[in-house]
């Protein structure tokens, strides 16, 4: 058994010959047609997908809104459906062009090797989460309580967030619901900037949690790993995380905005799918209409620029992955905090920052951050280090430490693949500058 793990854990997936091209690609489709429907879920929800006042993830909330306002207002009814279409086509065929056009931007097809080894981590990581709310449940039963408790966690405290916002949470102003949907993206924006911001700063959230998504190192759809799947902790921080959107949401409406958030969402996951496209960058960049778009929105097509591994396009600093970090219109906290990057001319590179070899190991890769830490807490025998283990930021390594990541591993000084947040001096843009740069055309330059 015991070789049989290491097998698992240490071997590679070989190269996949072109024949097999037709199968990878049927795979693409597959997963982009079922992406494209599966989303249809979340429209529902906050500005940034998140939790609105306890809402669950299904397309039952969908249903009900375009059901009540073909009832209640047909034609703004005809102009949502209209308006949803699109954007569920527009983003259908961005996907399917981000693999089909990567040959020509980039001289070669997408590697096989890439979308089987990163769908599969995207996949044991989506199956590790029954596997743990299932552990999670087997814990309560353990301890007298109900196993029901564990398995539907995610719920039970979704169900305790809203109750708590309900009761607790003052509606300050119940404003009309556009403009209550533009207050709430602003600063629930806040939250999601630092919280994504975390994520990079702090090692064991960078580790445990955010790093599988930007490992990927050229970006379509179906190879990015998603976030909220990672480890995944996420559950546990769903109480707080539900607990400050939906509070976010209470001060300023009352009820649920299902259709003023559906008409929102639909409109930012418009030029949202450009952020991770790396066949579709060059293109993007240089389209005024995208690139404004995706400037009102907070992301887009300068969401990619947060995946550059090349410390060049974002100023001297080096700070890769800690640029347009996004949360709220404008990119607002970006600029406020610093964090703001333009366009570069030519497709950066995406990935870890400089682009390191990994090992092509889906199932090393699920686990590396997992094993990375117990590894450390196991091999450093000082308590003060292992205390900075897990809470020291990005840029600290213990005196041993191993990233089971990334082939060239490193046993002391610093960490194999930090997420270059060592260095936070950003070059600050004003928001004038900001703005006024969005719609010029500063990607114009060639691409090298």
């Amino acid at each position: 058994m015991k070789k049989l793990l290491q097998l698992a854990f240490n071997s590679e997936v070989p190269d996949i010959s072109e024949r097999y091209r037709i199968f990878a690609s049927a795979l693409v489709v597959i997963f982009t047609i079922s992406y494209s429907i599966g989303f249809l879920q979340l429209l529902h929800l906050g500005p940034y997908l998140g939790p609105g006042l306890g809402d669950q993830v299904s397309f039952q909330p969908l249903l009900n809104s375009l059901n009540d306002l073909n009832a209640n207002n047909p034609g703004l009814w005809l102009a949502l459906m209209a308006l949803l279409s699109f954007t569920i086509l527009f983003r259908l065929a961005a996907m399917l062009g981000g693999y089909f056009l990567f040959e020509r931007e980039e001289g070669e097809p997408y590697p096989i090797k890439w979308i089987v080894v990163f769908f599969l981590t995207n996949m044991l990581s989506t199956f590790a989460i029954p596997l743990m709310l299932l552990a999670l449940g087997g814990l309560f039963f353990l301890s007298g309580l109900d196993f029901a408790i564990g398995w539907h966690w995610v719920d039970h405290n979704v169900r305790i967030a809203h109750q708590l916002v309900m009761d607790y949470v003052p509606t300050l102003v119940n404003a009309p619901a556009p403009l209550a949907v533009l207050i709430i993206a602003v600063i629930s924006g806040f939250f999601h900037y630092w919280f994504h911001r975390l994520g990079h700063t702090q090692r064991f959230l960078w580790l445990m949690f955010h790093r599988p998504h930007h490992m990927t190192p050229a970006l379509i759809q179906s190879t990015t790993m998603a976030v909220f799947t990672a480890l995944p902790l996420f559950i546990f921080v769903v109480l707080p995380y539900n607990l400050v959107f939906a509070a976010c949401t209470k001060l300023f409406s009352s009820e649920p905005l299902y259709t003023a958030v559906i008409v929102y969402n639909c409109l930012i996951l418009i030029p949202e799918i450009f952020g991770h496209q790396t066949a579709l960058y060059r293109m993007a960049s240089r389209n005024r209409l995208i690139r404004l778009a995706s400037f009102i929105s907070g992301g887009g097509v300068y969401h990619y620029m947060h995946h550059s591994s090349e410390p060049e396009h974002c100023g001297r600093s080096g700070a890769v992955n800690l640029v347009n970090i996004g949360g709220g219109p404008l990119f607002i906290w970006d600029i406020i905090f610093g964090t703001y990057c333009s366009l570069s001319p030519k497709t950066p590179r995406a990935g870890l920052s400089g682009q390191p070899e990994l090992h092509l190991n889906p199932l090393r890769l699920t686990l590396a951050g997992v094993a990375q830490v117990c590894s450390e807490l196991l091999s450093n025998p000082s308590w003060r280090e292992k205390w900075r283990i897990i809470t020291a930021s990005s840029d600290y390594s213990p005196p041993v430490s191993t990233d089971f990541a990334v082939k060239e591993q490193r046993t002391t000084h610093k960490q194999a693949t930090p997420p270059a947040a060592a260095s936070h001096g950003y070059s600050f843009s004003s928001g004038a500058e900001v703005i006024a740069n969005a719609g010029a055309k500063s990607a114009t330059a060639p691409r090298s």
